[in-house]
């Protein structure tokens, strides 16, 4: 009985010693487990984005959502265009993963900044690339600088997809982890944008009639890209008047204007109604005001206005019965 009692203790000796090495091999084995993933998950990457626009900073904001720190530069269209760098604006930016700017002389005093910027780090987007560019046939100046294209590109809608498209793909080559979710908003915003395409083509379908007046070379990627039938005026200079200087092309645009029965003036500016008012009245030309590419409007909110403003020509016209 004795040595019976004397096996069980030593074998009870036995388990418990086997118990204590294996629950402290447990403990070894789930404090390593629980240290594994914080040795081999990568922390989500957060970008830090600067545009050079409100504009700009709204298109990044459609594709990244509310990932990402993005900023932009200028609230105004005037502190942009006048914009003077300093050291600290060049460093500020040199801190950043991306920065992205809308190319093709918008902000004319990109060239001389990006020569000077310190590239190290931050990768520099212009987001013009592969845009279908139109040439300025007035002079424009900025300093001593003339520019050559006109910047105002994405009135047209399939330039404005691709200035999105090489915003995609900038965030996607410094975050490929997020890949998809960025490929998904991008093809949100195209299926968005084909509404507003079929709305312009309706539109040119319904004024196919009509023959477009347009003194302002900005408006001109909006003309072409909607295939408007245009009244060609050879406008000289900056002047906004409809009639050139040259009095025998004057005559000869007149006569233009007297045989056109349905004529629709686009402008931008102000200035070209009380310049061309006695011509207006003249020749009972229709005005549409188009709005331009700035800081104070969304993109939508842009195309939007410029729809609404075309559909009125039509459906404020009187029904003949």
């Amino acid at each position: 009985m004795k040595n019976l009692r004397k096996k069980l203790g030593v074998f009870l000796v036995f388990i418990i010693i086997f118990l204590v090495g294996c629950g402290s091999k447990v403990e070894k084995e789930s404090a390593a487990i629980e240290e594994l993933p914080k040795m081999e998950t990568k922390k989500n990457v957060d970008l830090n984005i600067v545009t050079t626009d409100k504009l700009l900073y709204s298109m990044v904001k459609t594709l990244v959502k509310e990932k990402h720190l993005v900023e932009y530069m200028f609230k105004d269209r005037e502190s942009e265009i006048n914009f003077t760098f300093s050291s600290d604006s060049l460093n500020n930016v040199a801190k950043k993963d991306l920065f992205i700017y809308m190319g093709a002389g918008f902000e004319p005093w990109i060239n001389d900044f990006i020569d000077k910027l310190n590239k190290s780090r931050v990768g520099v987007i212009n987001v013009s690339r592969g845009v279908n560019l139109i040439s300025y046939n007035k002079v424009v100046k900025y300093k001593d600088v003339v520019l050559k294209d006109n910047p105002y590109y994405l009135l047209n809608i399939d330039n404005y997809k691709v200035a999105l498209l090489n915003i995609k793909n900038s965030i996607q080559d410094r975050d490929p982890k997020n890949r998809d979710q960025y490929e998904k908003n991008f093809s949100e915003q195209l299926k968005r944008l084909e509404g507003y395409q079929n709305e312009l083509k309706t539109i040119r379908d319904k004024l196919a009639d009509y023959t477009f007046i347009v003194v302002e070379d900005e408006l001109s990627y909006f003309v072409k890209y909607n295939d408007f039938k245009v009244m060609e005026i050879n406008s000289q200079g900056n002047e906004k008047r409809i009639l050139p200087q040259d009095s025998n092309a004057a005559l000869e645009l007149e006569s233009k204007l007297k045989e056109s029965k349905k004529l629709i003036l686009l402008y931008n500016n102000d200035t070209v109604l009380k310049d061309n008012e006695a011509l207006i009245g003249k020749y009972n030309i229709k005005t549409v005001n188009i709005k331009m590419i700035n800081d104070e409007s969304s993109y939508d909110a842009i195309l939007k206005a410029n729809i609404e403003s075309l559909k009125k020509v039509y459906e404020e016209e009187p029904v003949i019965k």
